[in-house]
């Protein structure tokens, strides 16, 4: 008898895991997902705009990899990507939104707002990259995705961007563009 409940042990402690996951995805669970699914995004920016990490990973979860508050850890994310954002802006490319509309079939206005913010990410750092500033800003066509007011929903829209920027053959062709025009253009600072 006591044999049985050891066997089931491990399938009960999976399942309350599971019933946990789906009762809170946006508690701890959720939060530890989405700050992973944003990692590569938030890296890529890191990577170019150092200035952004306002705190160190060792200091956001404590010394030898112990957690601290994953939500906390999440918020900071989320902010530091959009740090980057602004600190990009002025190598946004007013054409962005064009040429996302050239290559890309959405499914809807919220995809194509994802592939766009994420293009206009792809593209401010090739720019950046060359010291290319532009004047203009975001062209016609580019709406920044409206700020929403809580920490879930801003993680899931852009965890919708990271995904776009990370998997879209979309983000190839507006750098591929960005490029050539810089090339064509002398890469002069503006």
């Amino acid at each position: 008898m006591a044999d049985r409940r050891r066997s089931r042990l491990p399938r009960l402690r999976r399942a309350v895991r599971r019933a946990v996951r789906r009762a809170d995805p946006g508690g701890r669970a959720g939060a530890r997902r989405d700050h992973r699914r944003l990692g590569p995004l938030w890296s890529v920016l890191r990577s170019e705009l150092p200035e952004i990490e306002l705190m160190t990973p060792e200091r956001e979860f404590g010394p030898a990899g112990g957690r601290r508050d994953i939500r906390f850890a999440l918020y900071r994310r989320i902010i530091e990507i959009r740090d980057g954002q602004l600190a990009l802006r002025p190598h946004l490319h007013p054409r962005v939104a064009h040429w996302v509309r050239e290559v890309a079939r959405p499914s809807g206005p919220e995809e194509f707002a994802a592939l766009v913010e994420a293009a206009a990410i792809a593209a401010a750092l090739e720019a950046a990259r060359a010291g290319h500033r532009f004047p203009a800003g975001p062209g016609p066509g580019w709406v920044p995705h409206p700020v929403v007011a809580g920490l879930r929903e801003e993680a899931a829209w852009l965890v919708k961007v990271a995904a776009a920027y990370r998997g879209s053959p979309v983000m190839a062709h507006v750098r591929r563009r960005v490029r050539a025009e810089l090339a064509q253009a002398g890469a002069a600072p503006c």
